[in-house]
């Protein structure tokens, strides 16, 4: 399955999710590739639309690689098995942290602006991105949402690795999940899913944010 663009994709995914019980919906997408596919599913789906400011911790000596992640309250996920296999010292997971957490912040505040986050209890929460290679993004995602007791939650994506599948159908936090397209080869090509692929900026996003 191909998808023409981001907001292609979140169309389609609406489709899907159109078919679902969801009570009082709101959709949060993962920055910055995931705020086109989010808008455009909140869209479709008459809802709130809002973001999850998150970084990935990089690997230092890769930095296109990482083994974690940090989200704006703090919340951090971390490849454990990969975490083994790099060494890395309990210093070195610390420094990394909190040099990733500044930068989080700087996105919270400049995506949120001062304003509060949505209140998500006794709501159906739909996270989703432009695509899923790890999972470790999503899982971190789903931390800080279910810290604050939604009443079901749903990850949406359009394609995912298969790796990242497995990984996110395990998570028992995680009560429903819907890909469209699962990827099941040994090396994952997010772009090669989509016809128009451009880097998504920081501007973007704050259209995606002010366009609903």
């Amino acid at each position: 399955m191909f998808f023409q663009n981001r907001s292609d994709a979140g169309e389609r995914l609406a489709g899907q999710l159109k078919n679902l019980q969801l009570q009082n919906p709101i959709v949060l997408a993962i920055p910055r590739g995931g705020a086109p596919v989010g808008a455009a599913v909140a869209r479709a789906l008459s809802c709130p639309f809002d973001i999850i400011p998150l970084i990935k911790i990089p690997i230092p000596w890769d930095p296109e690689a990482s083994y974690g992640v940090v989200v704006m309250d703090g919340t951090v996920e971390l490849n454990k098995p990969l975490v083994n296999r790099l060494e890395l010292s309990d210093r070195e997971l610390e420094m990394a942290e909190s040099t990733i957490m500044i930068e989080v912040k700087r996105r919270e505040q400049l995506y949120r602006q001062g304003k509060p986050f949505p209140v998500l209890e006794n709501r159906s929460v739909i996270i989703t991105d432009d695509g899923m290679a790890t999972g470790y993004s999503m899982l971190a995602a789903a931390a800080f949402v279910n810290k604050r007791k939604p009443h079901k939650l749903i990850v949406a994506l359009p394609v995912a690795a298969q790796v990242a599948q497995k990984l996110i159908a395990s998570e028992q936090r995680i009560n429903q999940v819907v890909i469209l397209a699962v990827d099941y080869e040994s090396l994952f090509s997010l772009p090669s899913y989509y016809e128009e692929f451009t880097p998504i900026t920081d501007d973007d996003v704050l259209k995606e944010l002010h366009r609903l």
